[in-house]
Formats: structure tokens, C-alpha cells, sequence
């Protein structure tokens, strides 16, 4: 193996403003470290001395390696941090950079179609945690449906270009603000970390069991060095992958009546605690408290993608002197597939679609079952043609003489989502018949086939039949488009104490500037059965023609996976493309030019421009023997943000002017009525404080660690879009009635999170392969973010006119505390072959309090969103030269996904551990000497996701399968 520098210190973070800006801090920094260069005395043997000290030489190679290296960075960060280190060159221990961080004590993964994608630290959610990729802030737009724009799909980053992984939980001045939850920071290696010209080249074949589709992924790593100073590095991986989830659903649990007319409330509304007797009522909201749950549509799900995807990373690295090193890099990631959501859903839409008599409840005032008198079946399936692209430029220089350091970094990270997405969809109404069951976990088990047209009894229901389909068939196209960028730039300047209290003295200033845009349209065309369009009739036939000639049998339903009650064996599913198609040729010339048209459905801009300037001082010294060192400063943040969207402001006026008996109407040409796009401006700024304390109680050995400090994150731009649909009563009944006048809106002057934050942690390290951490952290929200809620008498426009305004606002008092443990080590001291196992352990304890979230169907307080109380890891390996075989168990309690679903559900993801497993043969001799080869196997326990809105109500039940992996390395 060849030996690669390792830098100890920390990487710094970068963010962005105007170019002019930029450029001329960026060029005051260079000239001023530059002029030493050419003018530099002969250091002395201290300051040699000192300089030696920041690089290591270690040897990447192997679990335990990787293992001695983490904890090398956390002895050596500046605040609570816990870290990842390759095992290898391209080698990191999990597929993407989330499945490894969930290795991490204190970070939790969420997950979609069977992979890691998003992550939360110490409970706070994705959107609230930084993330840096080599020192330039990354940005976000992995929702689903583009329209947040802030938390990072990890998704779309191969591990194989990661050298560490920084998990930060605590804070410093000099750290870049943004994260609430913590930062981390993604290090790539760089070509002058290698002594000599380097080629690596691997191959992977990816097999899922429930798609039962092979998948290919490469990886080439290659650096040139020109000489010892110059280098040039490529680290490309790519590949295609097949993935999918198969789901059986309850979409919507709803309370609509009291079905068993129980004495006992299904809830207490503090409203009415004290009526008991639904009888005494005096409205509907008091009567609600006896209303029971029931799923509103049972479906059948089956998502699948079909995506390629690349990850590279490339560097070019210029040390021009022994104090100054120059460099530019280049990361590109990009994820482009084809998502097909093929659903077979039974739509109950109220009471009086089922027959009365049949409904029948079960525990915790769930159904248990019903049977349907004029439901709906629909067939639905979306196509989604999606591309996610993200590119990060940075540019940089390094200088340090031993006296003082100056670092500088610009920064450009830009990503675009695009989304046309099409949905084709059948129906069938009136269905009656069809027996619907839950479960004791609300599992729904019903079988279509057993329905038929009340209008038509002798026409029975067959969900592999395209004449079942008797109703309407529609198309509905949804184009989404986003884009967001970053320009930064920042500047830090370490000036080295020799002797006395301080030991260092830092600043910095970092400016940047941020967009993000988006847009979506939208167009729906229906034809019912039986009628005419154009002069030509929609027949039945023409329908099931157009189904027949466009679809596909789903017969391999869950696969090996069982869900825990009798699901369909088979139904005819859309090829949603083709159907769409199909229907666009279809008497084409029947549609008209109005149904054509698009309509744009939301729209937004943001514009946030940031400064920031930060004073730290790093510190050591010793209380009788005990030293301690650490460091204190404080960082200030301002902010301008612009936002643009959608608004509608309605004016109610008389029919008749000064007479209310004739009542009022809306005036589309009153002078202050408006539909068009807005601006409104908002800025505001923090200080934010921080101090980090370590006392080596055992030299080197036992340390006791103490951090506090004040963090932000800004919010989330879906949060600032103005969107607002407003009405303003200028009519005389208001006047005299004194109804408000009322809007419907985002909130564009929101504050940003703030959270007051502390640490203390126990760390021992009895030899260079372990160590056994213990901590307690706390975090209290000065500021966060609620869901919307009415505020009065706002001047929302800046106009002058008073709006009630429901929308989201900032709040107050949440807090969370909890405690982690954490253990390492190899058993070197036992005998052989045993003193080749090694464990890596971490448990996580958290729980919340006044999160200020609560149920909008039964009013209790919710979780803290993202938060799971237990959660832990437990990996056991065994190495040696040859061979090596690990074992990895994640595990997360249930937790808050969302606060509410469109039926006003909370949604909360069920406690799940995943089991992974991999072995590594390294021929050491012959021809394969210079080979390496693998297998492994994801989610070897067949664990599915299950989602839940309450006691008894399950949600969702989806299952990704497993896969396995078979690949080899071959370095030259």
C-alpha cells in the first residue's frame, strides 16, 4: 500500500455573495499571502516544528485503520465531533455517504426504495442539518416534489469518492451557520495527498430480489503527478440501478361520524372536557369527540425507478511553496430516471358510500370493518421523468508560514431538478359489495373482485379486466422545474501564539448570496364514458380499448415478503406513458384548445444574501496537572432575504354602494384587486456565541469535554413563498358586522431557527484502537418554525390594509435533550484468531418537550419532528491481510415523518433495524495479488417500512427487497 497524507485540522466552510465582493476579498487575501513567499526568513526550528505537527503520516488500509483514523479526528476536533474514515482509496464502509453516516452515534437515516437518502442528527430534521463538500455548502432539492430546496439527497453521492466524513455536533465561531442539528462535512481526497501516480479501476454487479433485476456500477480513480507539488485527480463512479417498493396503503384515515355510538370519545377536545354525554352538545365539534377512525382508500401500490447515475469528483492541486498551496476542484453528481407509481386504490369518500348497517369498530375506535355501497375504483399511475443534477466549484489557497495562517475559498454550487411528471387513470363508480377488514394494526384486507356496479348488479367488478373500468379515464401533466445556486466566499486568518494562554488567535469573514426558484403547471383532461366531445362520443368500448392496448399485469405483488394479511395476486396496471399517448391521438382533434392550455399551480423566488464575520481564540493551559485547552469566540450573521410569489387579493365591495340589504359581490376591477406575482423583503441578524472546554484528566487518555453555544439555520424556502390568497372587505355588512379582512399565505418576513445549545461528554482512549465515549446534550429552540396558525391585523402587503393572516409562524420553547454512548476496539490482546474481531457500538437516547405541534384531528401534542427517543448501532468485524468479514445492525424507534397528511394525519415511520453484511477476499500473491474482491448484502433481515397515523391505523406497509452485491478493485 502506498502511504497517503493525512491534514489534521479543520476544513472550512464556504458560502457566497456578489462577485465584485468576492473578488476583492479573495484578492486582498491572496496579495497578503503571497508577499511572504518571495520575502520569508528562515523559520525557526520551532516554527518547523510546529508546522511538521499539522500533517501525519498514516496508512489507509483496512477496518482498523479506518477506525484509528476516526478516532485520531475526534481527539484532535475542535468541538464534539465523531467521524468516518475510508477504509480504502474509493473504499467507504456503505453504498452512499447516508447509509454511512447512519453508523454514526446520534445520526439517524431516513430511507427510500430500500437506500439511505436523508439524515437528521440528534433528532433534528434533514432540512435543519449543514452540509459541506470540501468546505462549499451544499445545497438541497430532494423532495419529492422540488419545493423545499434545502435538505441534501445523499443519495446522489457515491461513497467511493469520500476520503472522511466529519459529523459535527457542537459548534465554533468559525464554523459556517446553517445547521441546527450540526454539520457535516464531506472530504474528498486531494492529488497531493499521493506520492507517486495512482490508477484504480472496480466493478460491481447490484441484484434485487423483489425486482429481480441486475444492475451494474463502476469506479476509476486516477492521479497524475507532475511532480511532487502538482497534481490532477479523477474519481468517477457510475452505473444504473433498478429499485422499487411494493406497498399495501390506507391513504387518509378520517373521523366523519360515530359509527358505534359508544359512550367512551374516541378523544377529548379541552373545549368540551366536560360534557360527557354526546347528547348535550351544543355543535358538531363537541359531537366529533365521539367520531371513529376509518381509512378512507385501501389501495395497492408498486413504485419503481429505473435511473442511471454518476458521481465524480475532479481536483487539481498546486503547492507553489512550502507555505503556499493552491487549488481547484470539481464535483458533479447527477441522478436521471424514469419512476413509474402504479396504484389500485377502493375511494370511500364518506358514510353514505357504505352501507349503514355493515360498519363495525374495533379497538381504539378504529374500523374493523365495512362494506361498500358506492365507492369508487380507481386505477392510477404516474410516470415521472426526473433529473436531479448538482455541480460545487471550489477554488482555493492555503498559507502558512508557522506564524500565521490565511486560508481563502470561493465557492459555487448550483443544482437543478426537473420533473415532467403524467398521470393516467381509470374508474369505476358505484361499486358496491366489497367487504373491507383491518386488521389488529389496520392493515386493510378487501378483495376488488367481489364488488359490481350497483347500477348494474350483473356487472361484477375484475381488477385484471379493462371492462371493469366503466366510468371516466384522465390525463394530468404536472411539469416541475427548480434551480438553486450558491456564490461564496470566505477568508480566515490564524495568527500562532509562542508562548503563554492563547495559542491561537482567529477571524474570518464569509459573504454569499443564494437563489432558488420554482415553478410547476399543471393540465387535466377527463372523458366520461357516454358522453360527447367534440361531436364524437366517449364509448365504453373506446375505454377499454385504450386500457387493453396500454398496459401491464402486476402478479409478483410484495414477492417473497409477507405483509402480514392477504393481499391481491394480480391487476392490471397502466402503462402510464402509453396510456397518455394514447389518449392524446384518440380523437384528438376533439380536444380542445382550453383543455391544452397549462396553469401554473405555485410558483416562487428567493434571494438570500448573507455576511458573516467571526473572532476566536484557541487557548491551553493546566490547573495544577489537569491541562485544558479548547477555545471561545463569537460569530455575527446578517440577512436580507427577497421573496417573490403568487398573490391574489380579492376586494368585496356592495352590489349596491352604501347599502348592505342588497349585499356585497366580488369586484375584479376595483383599483386595489391583484393576481400577479408580488415581492416582499424581510432581513434579520444573530450573534451567535460559542465555547469549547477539554480537560485531560488521564493525559492524552481520559478527557472531559464541555461545549455550549448558539446555532441558527434560515428557513426553508417552500415556508418564505409568499403564496397568498387575501380578500379585502371594503362592503358596507363587514364594516358594520366587523369581519376582518382575511389572507391565506406563506409567511416571507419568517425569523430564522435559533437554538441555545450544550455538551458534556466523558471520552476515553485506553490504546490507539479504542475508545468509549459517553454524552449529554441539550438544545432549546429560541426560535422555531410552527404550522400555520391565524395572526391578526398584520399589514401583510406593506400597503396599509389589515389582514388576518393564516399562515406559518415563528414560535418558541421547543427543547430536546438526550444522551449517547459510544464504544470501539479491536480484541488485539486476545489470541489469535480472535485478536482479528473488532466491534463498533453507539446507542442514542433523545425525547422533546413543548414542541408546539399538535394533531388536527384530536388536538394532542405531537412529537419533535425526525426524532426517534432509542436508537442504535452494532457493527462486528473480523480482518486480517487476506480476508475480511463485517457485520452491521441499525436500528431507529418510530418517529414524526410529518405533522399532518392531506387528511390531517400525523404520519410517523414505525421502529426498523436493518442487518448488512459484507466480506473482503485481497489475494496476496499470483496473478489476482493485486485484486480485491467483494460480496455483500443489503437488508439481510427483510425488513420493510411500515408508517402509521395512530394506534391501529398503519398507513403504509412497503417493502424494497434485499440486494446483493458482487465486484472486484484492481489497483496498478
Amino acid at each position: 500500500m502506498k502511504n497517503v497524507t493525512h491534514t489534521i485540522g479543520s476544513l472550512l466552510t464556504t458560502r457566497k455573495l456578489i462577485a465584485s465582493s468576492i473578488s476583492t476579498i479573495l484578492l486582498t487575501g491572496a496579495c497578503f499571502a503571497s508577499a511572504p513567499v518571495f520575502a520569508q526568513e528562515e523559520m525557526t526550528e520551532e516554527e518547523k516544528k510546529a508546522k511538521e505537527e499539522v500533517t501525519e503520516i498514516i496508512e489507509v488500509y483496512g477496518m482498523r485503520s479506518s477506525l484509528r483514523s476516526a478516532i485520531d479526528r475526534k481527539k484532535e476536533a475542535g468541538t464534539a465531533t465523531d467521524s468516518i474514515v475510508a477504509e480504502d482509496i474509493s473504499e467507504f464502509p456503505d453504498k452512499n455517504i447516508g447509509e454511512a453516516l447512519q453508523r454514526v452515534t446520534g445520526v439517524q437515516l431516513g430511507r427510500e426504495f430500500g437506500e439511505g437518502t436523508a439524515v437528521s442528527i440528534r433528532g433534528v430534521e434533514p432540512q435543519l442539518v449543514n452540509v459541506e463538500i470540501n468546505g462549499v455548502q451544499a445545497i438541497g432539492a430532494s423532495d419529492p416534489f422540488a419545493s423545499s430546496g434545502r435538505s441534501v439527497d445523499f443519495a446522489s453521492m457515491s461513497s467511493e469518492l469520500v476520503k472522511a466524513l466529519d459529523v459535527i455536533k457542537g459548534s465554533e465561531a468559525r464554523l459556517t451557520e446553517g445547521g441546527i442539528g450540526g454539520t457535516i462535512k464531506v472530504i474528498t481526497r486531494k492529488p497531493n495527498d499521493f506520492k507517486e501516480n495512482f490508477l484504480q479501476v472496480s466493478a460491481e454487479n447490484q441484484y434485487n430480489d423483489l425486482t429481480e433485476i441486475h444492475n451494474q456500477k463502476y469506479n476509476f480513480t486516477g492521479v497524475y503527478k507532475f511532480d511532487k507539488d502538482i497534481g490532477a485527480m479523477l474519481n468517477v463512479t457510475m452505473g444504473d440501478r433498478a429499485t422499487a417498493f411494493h406497498a399495501l396503503r390506507n391513504t387518509e384515515w378520517v373521523r366523519q361520524a360515530d359509527y358505534d355510538g359508544s359512550a367512551e370519545k374516541t378523544f377529548v377536545d379541552e373545549s368540551y372536557a366536560d360534557i360527557n354525554d354526546v347528547a348535550n352538545c351544543p355543535d358538531s365539534a363537541c359531537e366529533e369527540q365521539w367520531y371513529d377512525f376509518r381509512a378512507r382508500i385501501p389501495r395497492n401500490s408498486v413504485w419503481s425507478r429505473d435511473e442511471d447515475r454518476i458521481s465524480a469528483n475532479a481536483m487539481f492541486q498546486y503547492r507553489l511553496s512550502e507555505d503556499l498551496s493552491t487549488h481547484f476542484g470539481v464535483t458533479y453528481t447527477e441522478r436521471d430516471f424514469v419512476q413509474v407509481d402504479s396504484n389500485l386504490q377502493l375511494e370511500v369518500p364518506s358514510e353514505s358510500h357504505l352501507y349503514e348497517d355493515s360498519f363495525t369498530v374495533g379497538e381504539n375506535h378504529n374500523a374493523s370493518s365495512f362494506l361498500t355501497r358506492d365507492a369508487t375504483v380507481v386505477n392510477r399511475s404516474i410516470y415521472n421523468d426526473w433529473n436531479l443534477k448538482t455541480e460545487i466549484y471550489d477554488a482555493g489557497f492555503d498559507f502558512n508560514n508557522g506564524v500565521f495562517a490565511l486560508e481563502g475559498v470561493l465557492g459555487y454550487t448550483k443544482q437543478t431538478q426537473s420533473i415532467y411528471q403524467i398521470e393516467s387513470r381509470v374508474n369505476a363508480n358505484r361499486v358496491e359489495n366489497v367487504l373491507v377488514e383491518f386488521a389488529d394494526n389496520g392493515a386493510p384486507i378487501y378483495d376488488l373482485n367481489t364488488g359490481n356496479n350497483r347500477a348494474d348488479a350483473t356487472q361484477g367488478f375484475d381488477a385484471n379486466s379493462a371492462d371493469s373500468y366503466w366510468f371516466y379515464s384522465r390525463v394530468y401533466d404536472k411539469p416541475i422545474a427548480q434551480e438553486n445556486d450558491q456564490l461564496s466566499a470566505k477568508l480566515d486568518y490564524t495568527y500562532y501564539m509562542s508562548e503563554g494562554f492563547f495559542e491561537k488567535f482567529r477571524a474570518g469573514v464569509r459573504i454569499s448570496s443564494e437563489y432558488q426558484d420554482h415553478e410547476q403547471l399543471d393540465r387535466r383532461i377527463t372523458r366520461i364514458a357516454g358522453n360527447e366531445y367534440g361531436g364524437n362520443e366517449w364509448s365504453l368500448d373506446d375505454q377499454a380499448g385504450l386500457i387493453n392496448n396500454n398496459s401491464y399485469t402486476i402478479d409478483n405483488y410484495f414477492g417473497n415478503y409477507d405483509p402480514g394479511v392477504p393481499v391481491i395476486d394480480s391487476w392490471l396496471a397502466l402503462d402510464p406513458l402509453d396510456f397518455y399517448n394514447g389518449f392524446m391521438n384518440y380523437h384528438a382533434d376533439n380536444i380542445s384548445d382550453a383543455e391544452k392550455q397549462f396553469a401554473q399551480a405555485s410558483f416562487y423566488e428567493v434571494e438570500m444574501d448573507a455576511q458573516a464575520i467571526y473572532f476566536q481564540a484557541d487557548f491551553i493551559s493546566e490547573i495544577g496537572d489537569v491541562p485544558y485547552w479548547g477555545n471561545a469566540g463569537v460569530r455575527y450573521v446578517r440577512t436580507q432575504v427577497d421573496t417573490t410569489g403568487n398573490a391574489i387579493v380579492q376586494v368585496q365591495v356592495d352590489v349596491v354602494e352604501g347599502d348592505a340589504e342588497q349585499g356585497n359581490m366580488i369586484d375584479p376591477d376595483h383599483p386595489e384587486a391583484f393576481n400577479d406575482q408580488a415581492t416582499l423583503s424581510n432581513d434579520y441578524s444573530e450573534v451567535l456565541p460559542s465555547i469549547n472546554l477539554n480537560f485531560g484528566l488521564i493525559p492524552d487518555e481520559l478527557i472531559l469535554y464541555f461545549g455550549a453555544a448558539k446555532v441558527m439555520a434560515h428557513p426553508k424556502a417552500k415556508d418564505l413563498n409568499i403564496s397568498a390568497s387575501c380578500t379585502l372587505r371594503l362592503d358596507t355588512l363587514s364594516a358594520q358586522e366587523g369581519r376582518p379582512n382575511t389572507c391565506s399565505a406563506g409567511n416571507p418576513r419568517l425569523k430564522p431557527y435559533v437554538a441555545n445549545q450544550m455538551d458534556v461528554a466523558l471520552n476515553w482512549y485506553p490504546n490507539e484502537d479504542s475508545m468509549l465515549s459517553g454524552a449529554y446534550f441539550a438544545k432549546k429552540m429560541d426560535s422555531w418554525i410552527l404550522n400555520a396558525i391565524e395572526t391578526y391585523d398584520q399589514d401583510f402587503f406593506g400597503d396599509g390594509n389589515l389582514y388576518d393572516v393564516r399562515q406559518k409562524v415563528n414560535g418558541s420553547g421547543v427543547s430536546t435533550q438526550g444522551f449517547e454512548v459510544a464504544g470501539s476496539t479491536f480484541f488485539s490482546m486476545l489470541p489469535a484468531p480472535f485478536n482479528n474481531m473488532g466491534v463498533n457500538a453507539n446507542y442514542t437516547y433523545m425525547t422533546s418537550e413543548d414542541v408546539g405541534l399538535f394533531n388536527q384531528l384530536t388536538g394532542e401534542e405531537l412529537d419533535f419532528p425526525s426524532q426517534s427517543k432509542n436508537s442504535y448501532n452494532l457493527t462486528w468485524f473480523y480482518e486480517t491481510p487476506q480476508m475480511s468479514v463485517k457485520f452491521a445492525y441499525n436500528y431507529r424507534d418510530s418517529y414524526l415523518l410529518a405533522p399532518t397528511d392531506r387528511g390531517g394525519n400525523p404520519v410517523y415511520v414505525d421502529d426498523a433495524g436493518f442487518l448488512d453484511a459484507k466480506i473482503v477476499y485481497r489475494p496476496q500473491d499470483g496473478f489476482f495479488k493485486d485484486f480485491k474482491f467483494h460480496f455483500d448484502v443489503r437488508n439481510l433481515l427483510k425488513e420493510g417500512n411500515i408508517y402509521v397515523n395512530g394506534p391501529g391505523r398503519i398507513s403504509d406497509i412497503r417493502y424494497s427487497g434485499r440486494e446483493f452485491s458482487l465486484g472486484f478493485t484492481y489497483k496498478m
